[in-house]
């Protein structure tokens, strides 16, 4: 038979076992509902801590048990449904512990004699604070169902419970199921064949050494992890502008899960990458993982410094790399104490600030890269440069020592003349500028290069170009504002990539001086005009702005035959920031920072401008022959010809470094120096209290939380990195081993995996989680190797089939006395489904696809709806490569419940709905797969029962029995053999996996 359509599968809710009340029923009970109901004051009246109270109720609903219908108390009632009313804050209660306490309550309430509970919220034995220790492997009743350490504590906990574990799942199946879980992608016919071939002992452990081998295996981890960090390719908020250098630290984690970097690396590269491995780069991407959330343009660019938004601005970022931190690697809420002491779990408010501190000289940016080999090759290069430069400088004194009194008498008049120059009167109408120019994105290094270049629009004679300095209104009255220290201007006839052109000059050396505002005057040497269309300036050394560094220009003029041609021509840039009075167009708009230019074409304005540039000149010009002179009478030929010899290798190095690949760009934590981070009453801006050093959580055991009261940014993310990956930290390897569990069995040992606090749950296997992070810590921190001991247990090789009678002791499987079925993650589905009609495009890394129609507006606009963007070509590689929108989410996707980018996803929602059967029918990506399969079987099998056959092997990796094969068969001879694949491609089993 043909399976029914998605919509009509209905899922079991997950639930709990039948924990005995003190195992499971009190932490509960203690770490959840004590906080309101307990004390000497309980809320409502209503106390908890004793069977008595439990009888007694409270002021409003009377007794919370009611021992004649167990089923209707209001207990229960109150922690139950879509929106339970307890607890009143916090998340609500996981469904494996309102099923322990419904089956508690229906038992009776059994209270042992003697025992009341209490609020345990800040005791230090709670048991993801206290150290993992490697519990003994138990030894369950039947020993032969052991195939490694892991079955051994299943089957012993079934075996308490009275429960049987399920048998083995048949070898398609298994194949099946090992593929998605370790790839996202379903095996092909050929690979299920030669795995049912293969039956020799130890043919799964075979398969999975190779799904484990395979590059898909790292794309379908990553997919989880970037759930987990919130990772988009956009800021997010009301304007969600792109990030086009994200998608590096994505690749990364790719990357890093298929070299299988130990865990501990892995989160110290993340944290701190670029300060424990700065010759690596992926030192530098890593560090994506803090800047992967959302981030807030308007506050962050347009919002005026020294207001109270800016400072709640940064408050909220620095919250949101804190809890991406602290929820992502220790499984806590540490951002719930931001106002106050958190009302569950140890953490005093004291505690977030200083974690708030060791983020404080962080902010989100693009910073450069190097591959290794071109980091190698221009490490040897500045080594060079570094002795030639010490050697000149050595020759330089020596000189210095004999000119010293010429030299500064001739640095005296050359001053007065720039002071002379400075003062001319400046060619302008007075009206004032509304803009000051371009402004390239902030740099944290001044050796960071940066560029502008002006499309003129057509080739003509170019004679002399002007570089008008910046001096902006908005910002500390700075004359010659962001001109670059070193920097040179080229010229190209047809090649807007500037792979050859005309350099016209180059001050590599990075001393140019402040121009203040002075036009540069740049020109020919040789006088002969140059035919361009294109006009570059690239800065090589930055000029400092305010603890860091930026390129800015007030305008850019190109005189061709006496006129001004540049004026509003096209302007692209390698960056910029679009805000306020800068943008990319406002280099050509007639204006520098403080007035509008007199008109350009005007002679006697041109004239104006020269003047000015001409005497700066003409100054330094006879400054050199003045400085040569007395070179020659003061130094002997020697050490001018050594000086020389070392200038002429000093400028051959720069060349050589100058001619090296430009770094990449990555979007990632940007440093600076640290903010004073002051802890906030009720976490009010307004009101600081006192100043507060880094540090880590100071209740959990092991390493030391207390960070030396440094002002090293990088040290300060170095020793939270360290503190997170110390094998001592008992929340790290306790909960990386729950989220591979989650990974394998759709839900973890602990079900809340960000939340291993009292408003989380509790273990429902405490000593297998203990063995699995011990002996994950232990030998290595190998993902591959944990992934592998899991998928290999027999636990994990169950087959999915249900048992009434295992069904009354444990509806939801918590104790997995058989395997979990899933529906795949939306990404899935759109993978396999281009992956079984032959469409996937398999290609790895580099920017994302866009599915949407992409306008840059001052808010962006990404349209989902234009039919040109729904399939493109591009777009045919894995959605893990898809440019991930935080505003406009993917429609396809979203009805699949794929994550939500702006919040941490731990756990996917899994839902079934009219729409996503109607998704998967009538999508039009949906439908160009059925004709894209359609088309790939007839190419593989004559007649139409042998393209159904070649349609179920690819789809769902068996062949079809006869009645779906007649009925199926029936349907492609009436409405096509398109139609019929879009049915394979709607079936439950295409969807699920068992």
């Amino acid at each position: 038979m043909i399976a029914g359509p998605l919509l009509l599968l209905a899922l079991a809710t997950p639930g709990g076992a039948d924990d005995p009340f003190r195992d499971r029923v009190a932490p509960i009970l203690e770490s959840r509902c004590l906080s309101c109901h307990g004390g000497d004051r309980p809320e409502g009246g209503f106390s908890l801590e004793t069977r008595s109270g439990l009888l007694a109720g409270g002021d409003i609903h009377g007794p919370a048990f009611d021992a004649e219908a167990p089923a209707f108390s209001p207990l229960l009632d109150a922690i139950s449904g879509d929106e339970p009313r307890m607890p009143p804050e916090g998340d609500p209660l996981g469904p494996g512990e309102v099923d322990a306490i419904r089956r508690w309550v229906l038992d009776g309430a059994p209270w042992p004699a003697g025992t009341s509970l209490r609020d345990r919220r800040f005791d230090d034995d709670w048991w993801s604070l206290a150290p993992p220790a490697r519990p003994e492997v138990p030894e369950p009743r039947d020993p032969t169902l052991v195939r490694n350490p892991i079955d051994a504590f299943i089957l012993s906990r079934l075996d308490e419970d009275g429960l049987t574990a399920g048998p083995e799942a048949d070898r398609r199946t298994l194949i099946r199921r090992a593929t998605y879980d370790l790839t996202g992608l379903p095996p092909t016919p050929g690979e299920v064949d030669a795995f049912l071939d293969d039956r020799g002992p130890g043919a799964f452990e075979r398969l999975v050494d190779r799904l484990l081998a395979s590059p898909r295996y790292g794309e379908r981890k990553a997919r989880r992890w970037l759930d987990l960090v919130h990772f988009a390719d956009t800021h997010g908020y009301d304007k969600d502008k792109r990030r086009p250098h994200a998608w590096p630290y994505r690749d990364y984690v790719i990357r890093s899960f298929n070299e299988d970097i130990p865990y501990g690396r892995f989160v110290r590269q993340q944290i701190a990458g670029d300060v424990l491995d700065p010759g690596d780069p992926d030192g530098v991407i890593a560090t994506g993982f803090i800047a992967a959330g959302p981030w807030d343009f308007v506050g962050h660019v347009e919002l005026r410094e020294g207001t109270v938004d800016k400072q709640k601005t940064r408050l909220i970022d620095r919250d949101d790399m804190l809890a991406n931190a602290m929820s992502t690697f220790v499984s806590l809420t540490v951002h719930c104490a931001r106002c106050h002491d958190h009302k569950f779990d140890p953490i005093p408010q004291q505690d977030y600030y200083r974690l708030q501190a060791v983020f404080s000289g962080v902010e989100r940016g693009d910073r450069p890269f190097e591959s290794v080999e071109a980091a190698k090759r221009r490490g040897g290069l500045e080594r060079r440069r570094a002795e030639v430069a010490a050697r000149l400088d050595t020759l330089n004194r020596r000189i210095d020592e004999r000119t010293r009194a010429d030299r500064a008498r001739i640095v005296a008049e050359l001053a007065s003349r720039l002071l002379e120059i400075d003062e001319l009167p400046r060619p302008g109408l007075g009206e004032a500028s509304p803009t000051n120019g371009y402004h390239s994105a902030i740099a944290t290094t001044p050796d960071t290069t940066k560029w502008v270049q002006v499309d003129l629009g057509r080739a003509v004679p170019v004679s002399a170009i002007y570089l008008i300095p910046a001096r902006p209104v908005d910002f500390p009255d700075t004359p010659g504002f962001g001109f670059p220290a070193g920097f040179r201007v080229e010229v190209s006839e047809d090649d807007p990539e500037f792979r050859h052109a005309d350099r016209l000059v180059d001050h590599a050396s990075g001393s140019f001086e402040n121009p203040g505002d002075v036009p540069v005057r740049i020109a020919p040497e040789d006088g002969i005009a140059r035919t361009a269309r294109y006009v570059r300036v690239t800065a090589t050394r930055l000029r400092e702005r305010r603890d860091d560094y930026a390129f800015a220009l007030g305008e850019l003029l190109v005189i061709s035959g006496g006129e001004e041609v540049a004026g509003g021509a096209a302007v692209s840039s390698l960056d910029s920031i679009e805000a306020g009075r800068w943008g990319r167009s406002h280099l050509v708009d007639g204006f520098d920072s403080r007035t509008r230019l007199a008109d350009p074409d005007d002679p006697e304005t041109l004239s104006a401008i020269d003047r000015r540039a001409t005497l700066l000149q003409s100054a330094r010009r006879d400054h050199a022959s003045r400085w040569r002179s007395i070179l020659a009478s003061r130094v002997d030929p020697d050490t001018i010809a050594e000086v020389g010899k070392a200038e002429d290798e000093l400028a051959e190095l720069d060349r050589s470094i100058d001619a090296l690949p430009g770094p990449s760009l990555v979007y990632a934590a940007s440093p600076r120096a640290p903010r004073p981070i002051h802890l906030l009453a009720r976490g009010d801006v307004t009101q600081p209290g006192e100043e507060v050093g880094p540090g880590a959580l100071s209740r959990v055991p092991g390493p030391d939380p207390d960070f030396d009261e440094t002002e090293d940014e990088g040290a300060r993310r170095a020793a939270l990195a360290e503190w997170i990956a110390h094998p001592d930290n008992p929340l790290t390897w306790r909960s990386i081993v729950n989220r591979a569990w989650q990974d394998r069995f759709g839900v973890g040992l602990v079900d809340t995996p960000s939340d291993f606090g009292r408003n989380g749950s509790t273990p429902s296997h405490p000593e297998l989680l203990d063995w699995l992070a011990v002996e994950f810590r232990d030998s290595g921190g190998s993902l591959k190797e944990l992934d592998r001991l899991i998928v290999t247990s027999g636990t994990y090789r169950q087959s999915s089939r249900h048992d009434a009678a295992d069904a009354r002791v444990d509806s939801g499987n918590r104790l997995l006395w058989r395997q979990n079925r899933r529906r795949l993650e939306a990404e899935e589905i759109r993978d396999a489904a281009l992956f079984v009609s032959g469409a996937l495009d398999e290609s790895m890394g580099g920017p994302g696809f866009a599915l949407f129609r992409f306008e840059d507006d001052h808010s962006p606009i990404y349209d989902h709806d234009d039919p040109a963007w729904i399939d493109p070509p591009e777009g045919r590689r894995r959605a893990i490569y898809r440019f991930a929108v935080r505003s406009v989410p993917d429609p396809f996707l979203e009805c699949l419940d794929g994550a939500d980018p702006n919040i941490n996803v731990p756990v996917r929602n899994e839902t079934i709905t009219a729409l996503q059967s109607l998704a998967l029918l009538n999508d039009p990506f949906m439908i160009a797969r059925a004709k894209d399969l359609a088309a790939r079987i007839s190419g593989m099998a004559r007649g139409t029962g042998g393209r159904i056959d070649a349609a179920y092997r690819l789809a769902l990796g068996r062949s079809p029995g006869e009645e779906e094969r007649s009925a199926l068969a029936n349907y492609a001879g009436e409405h096509g053999l398109e139609a019929a694949c879009r049915l394979v491609l709607n079936l439950n089993e295409f969807a699920f996996v068992d």
